[in-house]
């Protein structure tokens, strides 16, 4: 891997000297009146080459240069000792005629989307700013121009954001309403849920029950700041959401539904940060957020059974780390050794049962890594946190759950699996509900025909895997 990045980084050298010398053919020279540092090592300095950075100054570095589509790419660099204590907080990159782009950072990074200014590769200048006033001299660096580049087609397209920030492209879509469902496919879905729900309900045979759904809006939902001016203002305003379209479908039906975006709305209204809420590097929610969705689905549990004792904060303690970045990070190709962010646990007071515990939720914490998803040949493969399994606690005064659920709800299926007798987690993205699996894991011992609850997380995201309609 360190052979490949310096080869990675030897082409980029040449890249960058190649650049300069076709400068005076290209119009895309930064403004006359800023004086350039040039990147233009020697035949001898590229032989040599074993720097982690194609170019850097006394403020700041740039790491990295990835091409997004063949006329975008995505700036990667970091702030210096220097630049952290004389209160640098953005850098704005400009080149060509108007090419001018000014972004906050992040911590002690920034990541920048640029336009190149045509079909070839383009020298920008990275200047460091303390609100309006520049320091030092731009750093001149070469941005490579990749016909090949393209947008991943597996629906894990990330976008560069304002102040760099990152999210999943498809995000804009649901926040813009362009993926909505018809009057007619919503009156499918609202007649699905219902009917299932009343086969639930027959086969209870007076037991009390619930069918409980748990809806998680994207995080740019909550906070659409993340999008670029241009992008946002493209919101129709009186145009409904599919996430708003299936939370009034299911909700006119007998189901159980629990809105997450109106209890985490309450949570930033109370003061909490939307990082508190989701992962800054990582399309999942944090572990706060998790004990939320955890919470409110309880709250529905307890309401039917007053045997159910429910976890709350108190039962935790809060444990802050700097981790590895996340899937963000990762899906757009940048460093996640570089691109960090600190994040809070909840680090239980008590004992998860052996079935729970035994299930392995993140990659590999000893070495930072607190993602879900491990990547083998380029291929996601799934931790064993999601896929399924039936946890047991011979408990059997509590209920029994079956669980459907996307990888948003990893963390609050596994406290529902330790607060109750016996749940089925199904694997994730699984949203077929069967009432067979919810019989035969009823609890036998107490005479009943079916589980007690079935609860179904589904994140704004996956809701077009969850809800499937006819055409």
């Amino acid at each position: 891997m360190k052979f490949q990045r310096r080869v990675a980084l030897l082409i980029v050298a040449l890249l960058a000297c190649t650049a300069v010398l076709l400068g005076a053919c290209v119009p895309n020279e930064a403004p006359d009146d800023r004086k350039l540092v040039s990147l233009n090592p020697s035949e001898d300095d590229v032989s040599d080459f074993d720097s982690d950075f194609l170019a850097e100054n006394e403020y700041i570095t740039i790491n990295d240069v990835v091409s997004v589509t063949p006329t975008n790419v995505a700036v990667f660099g970091q702030l210096t000792e220097l630049a952290i204590s004389e209160g640098v907080d953005s850098v704005r990159i400009t080149g060509g005629v108007d090419i001018s782009a000014h972004e906050k950072c992040s911590g002690n990074y920034f990541i920048i989307s640029v336009d190149l200014p045509g079909h070839t590769a383009a020298t920008f200048a990275a200047t460091a700013m303390k609100g309006e006033e520049e320091l030092g001299d731009p750093l001149t660096f070469s941005a490579p121009y990749d016909a090949t580049a393209e947008e991943r087609l597996d629906g894990n397209s990330v976008s560069v954001g304002k102040d760099s920030r990152l999210y999943f492209t498809k995000y804009l879509s649901d926040y813009l309403g362009k993926e909505l469902y018809t009057a007619s496919q919503v009156s499918e879905i609202k007649s699905t849920v219902a009917s299932t729900y009343k086969a639930y309900l027959s086969r209870a045979k007076g037991n009390q029950i619930a069918m409980i759904y748990v809806f998680l809006p994207d995080m740019t939902t909550l906070d659409p700041s993340v999008f670029h001016e241009e992008d946002a203002a493209l919101k129709d305003p009186d145009l409904l959401t599919r996430y708003q379209q299936i939370v009034n479908a299911v909700g006119g039906t007998m189901a159980t539904v629990v809105d997450m975006q109106t209890v985490l709305q309450a949570e930033l209204d109370a003061g909490k940060d939307i990082y508190d809420l989701y992962r800054q590097t990582d399309s999942h929610p944090t572990e706060y957020t998790s004990f939320l969705m955890y919470r409110e689905v309880m709250k529905h549990i307890t309401a039917l059974d007053s045997d159910v004792t429910p976890y709350t904060l108190d039962d935790f303690n809060m444990e802050s780390l700097e981790v590895l970045g996340g899937d963000l990070v990762s899906y757009r190709e940048l460093d996640n050794e570089q691109i960090t962010e600190t994040i809070t646990l909840l680090k239980p007071k008590f004992s998860y049962i052996d079935g729970v515990k035994n299930i392995r939720v993140y990659n590999d914490t000893e070495n930072g890594d607190y993602t879900y998803f491990t990547t083998v040949n380029s291929t996601d493969a799934f931790t064993a946190g999601v896929e399924r399994v039936v946890v047991k606690s011979d408990r059997t005064k509590l209920p029994n759950l079956l669980v459907y659920r996307d990888e948003n709800a990893v963390g609050a299926s596994l406290l529902l699996a330790n607060s109750c007798d016996q749940t089925v987690l199904v694997r994730s993205g699984d949203f077929n509900i069967s009432l067979t699996d919810a019989g035969q894991y009823r609890d036998k011992e107490e005479g009943k025909s079916i589980v007690d609850f079935i609860v179904v997380f589904v994140s704004e995201s996956n809701m077009g895997t969850a809800f499937r309609v006819s055409d």
